[in-house]
């Protein structure tokens, strides 16, 4: 006798899928769970991340309180300033989550096709003197010179989706020369003015242990992509990048052939620029040039491994271009670099999710800590809503689920209790 078949519809209705949403934010904060030691802890931050997710038209303390139903955001408030809790363990536990949520079976950029870490900042518009950090400096997210504060972050972009996984504030030479005015705004004493490439290279080095091993690219904008000591970072712990640069760049050390906008100038003849279509069918199709370039420096024999320039256009403006420097594989296809640098996008479209549903713009904290317990709040509850994009799309596809990211693993890497928030 045969057992009948179950019935059960195969299409997954908005309902089920937002049940299913609401039990696997349970699960993570079950796992999330041993980064607060203390009870009342747990408790405040499952309701920051609830409310963090909720449909909040700002996710401020006093909108986050009363979402949670307390009467006054002090619990809110403690977390983020008095509570006792390590937000870089937080961060930690995000970017584990995130890498294991976002795989997409080897079909992204990079060898392998694991996918690209992507580096870039963005600013949070703030007045006044008190909040750490906070200065008139450019913003590519606010459209110029603005009092504000800027963070630099790490995005990980595969084809399943992208997250932000870790976090530096930048601190002006204007607060890190007054050491009062630090004091104020609980500035540790050991933190001293760094560029944003010195940021962005103490994070790679954090990141890359929990990368898939030799299948990682890096992208980045100019700002780290015109500092030679970023690059020859990347290529001293053999991560080949590809990362944006002027068109003044110094790339050969012939007279008249140094800057990158005049060679490619001089050599790009119009039948040489591709098209190459969008991966988005609603996104600008772009023209690209691209060469290796000799490179005297590399040991003669060194075949292994290749630098690159490539230069973009779009056909309705071939005046205005955009400048690339790549290094890896020698063996690496145009095509790859392309989706490389395409690739690094994503880091605004993690930006963007995190600032519009997951709230990282709302806070109101001045405290160095405060910020760096903020932002790790909401790059969790973005992560969330990023693997849980692509639950989804993996779901609609009729593909296996990616084995779960949000493991309770400790700063050691040792399974934590899961304690109920």
């Amino acid at each position: 006798m045969q057992a009948p078949l179950l019935d059960v519809p195969v299409q997954v209705t908005e309902e089920e899928r937002a049940a299913g949403f609401a039990e696997q934010l349970e699960e993570l904060l079950l796992d999330v769970g041993f980064v607060f030691p203390r009870v009342e802890l747990r408790h405040r931050a499952a309701a920051c991340i609830r409310g963090l997710l909720a449909p909040l038209s700002r996710k401020n303390g006093w909108q986050l309180a009363e979402y949670a139903g307390d009467r006054d955001p002090g619990g809110q408030q403690h977390l983020l300033d008095r509570g006792r809790w390590d937000p870089d363990v937080l961060r930690d536990f995000t970017r584990r989550y995130a890498i294991a949520g976002l795989k997409d079976g080897g079909r992204g950029p990079g060898p392998g096709g694991s996918g690209v870490l992507v580096i870039d900042e963005t600013g949070f518009a703030k007045k006044g003197r008190a909040s750490a950090g906070v200065a008139p400096q450019y913003s590519g997210a606010l459209g110029g010179v603005f009092p504000c504060q800027v963070g630099v972050m790490a995005a990980w972009v595969t084809t399943a989706g992208q997250a932000l996984i870790d976090r530096e504030l930048y601190l002006p030479k204007a607060w890190t020369e007054d050491r009062t005015r630090c004091r104020a705004a609980h500035v540790p004493e050991r933190v001293a003015f760094t560029v944003k490439p010195r940021q962005a290279e103490a994070m790679i080095s954090r990141i890359v242990p929990d990368l898939p091993k030799d299948q990682v690219w890096v992208a980045a904008d100019e700002v780290y992509g015109r500092d030679g000591a970023f690059r020859t970072f990347l290529e001293e712990h053999a991560l080949p990048y590809v990362v944006a640069v002027q068109a003044n760049q110094t790339v050969l050390p012939r007279p008249g052939w140094r800057h990158l906008g005049r060679l490619v100038e001089r050599c790009a003849r119009e039948e040489d620029w591709v098209e190459v279509p969008a991966a988005d069918p609603a996104a600008r199709s772009f023209q690209w040039w691209a060469r290796r370039i000799p490179d005297p420096d590399m040991e003669t024999g060194a075949d292994d491994q290749a630098r690159w320039l490539l230069a973009r256009r779009h056909p309705d403006d071939p005046a205005q271009r955009e400048y690339h420097l790549g290094w890896g594989p020698a063996a690496t296809g145009v095509e790859e670099l392309i989706a490389v640098t395409s690739a690094r996008w994503g880091v605004e479209v993690a930006i963007r999710l995190a600032k519009q549903a997951a709230g990282m713009a709302d806070y109101e904290v001045r405290s160095f800590h405060g910020w760096y317990r903020h932002i790790s709040l909401a790059q969790l509850a973005a992560a969330f809503l990023a693997v849980q994009a692509a639950e989804a799309a993996r779901e609609d596809a009729g593909g296996p689920p990616a084995e779960r990211g949000g493991s309770a693993t400790g700063a050691e890497g040792v399974p934590a209790p899961r304690e109920p928030l």
